[in-house]
Parts: C-alpha cells; structure tokens; sequence
C-alpha cells in the first residue's frame, strides 16, 4: 500500500512533503485496528450493524495512536479519513468529494485494491482481473474517479520482472484486466445478471459480498509468486520519467464540512432523552442517536435536506424490490420533454431524462418516507452522474445500475417511534418543538458555499420539480453584525431547552469567542470541545459548545 500509494501520489503531481506524509499513513493506516483488536473482525460472514458501529471507531483509534507515536498532523487526518467515501457514505465523518483530502482519497483507493487482492476470513483472494474490474466499479460511490483512472492507468504501466510487459494487461475488449505473466490471461469476472447482483463493498475494512453473488472460481496452476509481489517488485523498479502526470484533480476547499464522528462522541457525553436539530444538512448522525434510544426532532429549511432527514430519521426499513422497480421504471424512455428543464443545466440529455422520470416515478409511490428514501438514493445517483467527466468516463454505469447498488447499500436503523421531520424556517421549528437538548449546527454565513453549491442547487430544482425554492434558504449576511443578530434571534426562541449544543466553524465572519459570549448572555456554558482539522486544505477548527439551562458546571 505504502509503496503503490506514494508512487500514485508522485504521478498526482503532490510535492514531497506531502507525498511522504501519504506513505507513512499509507503503511499505518490501521493501526488504530491493531489496537482495538476486535475478535469480530477475523470471523466469517457479515457483521451485525452494532460490530459495524464499534469497527468505525478504528479510524479514529489510529489517529490518535499516530498522535501517540509523535507524528504529524497531516499524518494522524490522513488515517483518520482513509475510509471517507466519495459519495460522503464513509465513515468516521461522511466527507464527501473534494472535502476529502486528496491524501486521503488516493489511500482509499490504494487499500480497497490492495484487500481485494488478498486473503480475508469471509472470502478468498480475488485475481487481477476481479480487483480491476471492482475497483472501476468503486468509482463515482467508494473512490474518486480520477484517482480510480489514475491508478488504473499507473497498475497498467507497471513491468513485470525481466519482461518489458506491463504487469496489469489492459483488457477492455474482453472487459477486465488480466495478470501478464508467461503469456497467461485470467479469466474474466462472471457474475448472474440482476439488478440485485453483484459485489458490495461494506464500509468495514475491505469488501464483502452481496448474499446473492456467486463469483465462479477458477482453475490455474498455482503461481510461482503471488500477485502482490509481482506488484511490489514492479513498484520499486524506478518510474519512467515520461509516464503522464495525473494532476487535474479537484482540490479540498472550504464545504461545510460536517465531523459526524466528533459530534457523536460530544453528544455521548450528554445526558438526554430526545434531541431537536434545527438544521440537518445530511450527515448520519440518526445512526448514533438511533442505536442509543433517543428520540429525534429534525428539521431543515431547505427542501432537499429535508427530504434526506425524512428519510433518514423516519424511515424503519429499505426499500423493497418492488418499490424500486417502480421508481425505475421506464427511467430511460424519453418524453415529449422534461417536466422540468432545468435538470439540463446541471445533466447531460440522457442524465436529465432518467432524473426527469425518476422524479415522476417517486410520485406513485403511497408513503411519504418511502418517497423520501427513493429521492434520497436518485440525489446520489445524480451526484454519482455528476462524477464524471471525459477522463473518467469509463468508469461510469448506467444510473439505473448504480441506483440498485445503493439502494442496496442503504443501512436502515429502527428507531423511537415518535421520530419526526418537518420543512420549517428555523426558529419557527424551535419554538415548535419541546426535547431535552437543543443541537443546533449554526448556519454558514453564505448559505451556498463553495464546494456544495452546484449540488445543493439541482437538488433543490429537483426535489421541488423545478418551481421556486423557498426564500428562505438563500439568506447570505454581508456583516458580522448581522450574523450574530441572526444567532441571537435563535437562541431567544430556545430558552424552554435545558440543554444547548451549539456547533460552529470559523470561517471568518465570527470567532468561537463571539459565539461563547453570545451564548452567556443566555446561559452558563458547560463545557467548550473542538477538533483542529485545518492542517489540510480547506480544514478548519470545529467547536461544540455545550450549555446547561440548570447547573453551571
């Protein structure tokens, strides 16, 4: 890993400094694993979603055992988010696309290809040909494309030992790659047809199986090394000087990046029964609070994370077969035109049909959270479509295709029976809503921010078929002083909570300072907790404070 990561990251055009830093990551990425030692992990079969939950604290484990061994920031951030997902499904803090570090993003796809190459108790070593072919699957959902194709291109290129044969044979007339060694080609990967099969990689440490595929074995004489040495030994022969550079990656930038697994570990330290979350801006946090019992009050102004925290808060199981035969339905027949042509600003004319007639389709269906749960999947089929580009286009599948395999993926927790939702402004919600404790993520001061723009705004078009998003989720202050005006006219409508947890990031309109004086002026605070992440591009420091309506502690 160390080795195929650092040369990746050279050919992605990164200096030195921060090539070295992917390499010692890369090497220690799961040490935060070995100091767990979790006797689930060697077992057989799939974990249960309780194994899944205490598996993902490991990232997190291993960035502070890289603290402990004196390394550096951008080291213990780089094993911390080596299981961040591209589509933002990953964990411990669901970044998503360029919020993730481009460090990050290249060990991602490093160790899913370098797992599916070997043993695992819950299945055998897949060959060369199987890990190509998933790896370019894992593109546009688990990877960054680019630096699907990127690796892609490199694993092509590589020699094998006293051969000036590649050592990955690109295969794309007859779909795979195969191993080049003494002439010898592995056969392809053979699996059933159906919308339900196939391989699905679980966000534990590498892939498991889907119950319903059946990847033939195959019959060869045993290899004289194994695939990994071969590999390895072609990594260390020096790069070719005139191998093409991979260097129009998208950079991290300021996203409103949400820490999910630092908010559940503040949260955990609260004593509460029910929680109201004002603005819920798509991160998993139901996941926690569900498996803890809590009751869940969520809320967003604007449509589309509403319909994401409908469908996350009050959903109590996955969409059937069925159902998802009906949203798919006709998907890729054209109309006479589109219900609603603004999808063509944002998607290609085959793209925006199939969003066009999903959006349709989602309407037949009874239920309302069953409808939130479709859209919710058809929004990252749209993200997944908007992926791509000319350099990555192989890569991509059909949307109907990818819409099957996360809705296959989708991981639904039951959760109290008076879990709710609503499409409020903000302080309308509060003075609504009655809970223990008041979880509010203070609103950025631009409501469009840099990286989310585009995918907030055709999510919005679409979720609303086109018609006008309300005012109220494009309100931008241009003042310190109106910001903070909009802040104190929230806290006033939430004095009937006990207790506060106020979430913010400094973006530079005001300080965690201002915001901790603003909150005494309504109640004492508790206790302040932050987590520093602005050693990587983009970063910044994230602060929760929590305050007692009761007890100054």
């Amino acid at each position: 890993m160390s080795e195929l990561a650092t040369r990746l990251a050279r050919r992605m055009g990164l200096v030195e400094t921060d090539v070295a830093a992917i390499s010692e990551a890369a090497r220690l990425h799961d040490l935060g694993l070995f100091a767990m030692s979790p006797t689930y992990h060697s077992l057989p079969g799939p974990l249960s979603f309780e194994q899944r939950m205490d598996l993902w604290r490991h990232s997190v484990v291993g960035e502070q055992q890289m603290a402990k061994r004196e390394a550096g920031r951008h080291q213990q951030l780089l094993v911390r988010w080596h299981h961040e997902w591209w589509n933002g499904t990953g964990y411990p803090d669901q970044l998503a696309f360029e919020d993730i570090p481009i460090g990050a993003r290249i060990i991602r796809a490093v160790e899913l290809f370098s797992a599916l190459l070997s043993e695992r108790p819950y299945r055998a070593a897949l060959n060369l040909n199987q890990a190509m072919e998933v790896l370019g699957d894992s593109a546009g959902v688990e990877c960054d494309p680019y630096v699907v194709a990127a690796l892609s291109a490199l694993l092509r290129e590589l020699p094998v030992e006293g051969s000036d044969e590649p050592a990955v044979e690109n295969t794309h007339a007859t779909g795979g790659y195969s191993l080049n060694q003494s002439g010898g080609a592995m056969a392809g990967l053979q699996q059933p047809d159906g919308p339900m099969h196939g391989i699905d990689h679980e966000s534990t440490d590498e892939l498991q199986f889907n119950p319903h595929t059946q990847v033939r074995s195959e019959t060869r004489q045993p290899e004289k090394r194994s695939k990994s040495e071969l590999l390895l030994d072609a990594l260390r022969k020096p790069a070719d000087p005139e191998s093409p550079t991979w260097t129009r990656w998208s950079a991290s930038r300021y996203n409103r990046k949400t820490l999910l697994g630092f908010e559940a570990s503040v949260l955990r330290q609260i004593e509460f029964n029910s929680i109201a979350i004002p603005y819920w801006s798509g991160a998993r946090l139901d996941w926690y609070l569900k498996t803890w019992g809590k009751q869940i009050l969520a809320n967003d102004p604007s449509r589309c994370a509403f319909i994401a925290a409908r469908a996350s808060v009050e959903a109590v199981e996955e969409l059937s077969e069925e159902q998802i035969a009906t949203v798919l339905e006709d998907a890729y027949v054209p109309g006479s035109k589109l219900n609603n042509p603004e999808l063509t600003k944002w998607f290609g004319e085959m793209d925006a049909c199939w969003m066009d007639n999903i959006r349709r389709n989602v309407d037949r269906l009874n239920d309302d959270v069953v409808k939130a749960q479709a859209m919710l999947i058809a929004m990252q089929a749209g993200d997944y479509a908007r992926s791509f580009d000319a350099t990555t286009r192989e890569f991509r599948r059909p949307l109907t295709t990818v819409f099957w395999r996360l809705a296959g993926r989708t991981i639904t927790v039951k959760g109290h029976p008076s879990n709710g939702t609503a499409n409020l402004p903000a302080e309308d919600f509060l003075r609504q809503t009655r809970a223990d404790l008041l979880y509010i993520k203070l609103p950025p001061e631009q409501s469009w921010t840099a990286g989310s723009k585009s995918r907030s705004q055709w999510r919005e078009s679409w979720v609303t078929a086109g018609a006008a998003a309300p005012a109220r989720t494009k309100s931008s202050w241009q003042s310190r002083t109106a910001y903070l005006a909009t802040i104190e006219r929230l806290f006033r409508c939430a004095s009937h909570f006990r207790f506060w947890a106020i979430g913010y990031q400094e973006t530079g309109m005001a300080s965690a300072h201002e915001i901790a004086e603003l909150i005494k002026q309504h109640r004492p605070i508790r206790a302040t907790y932050s987590k520093d992440v602005s050693e990587v591009l983009g970063g910044l420091r994230s602060y929760i404070i929590v305050a007692d309506k009761k007890t100054k502690l």
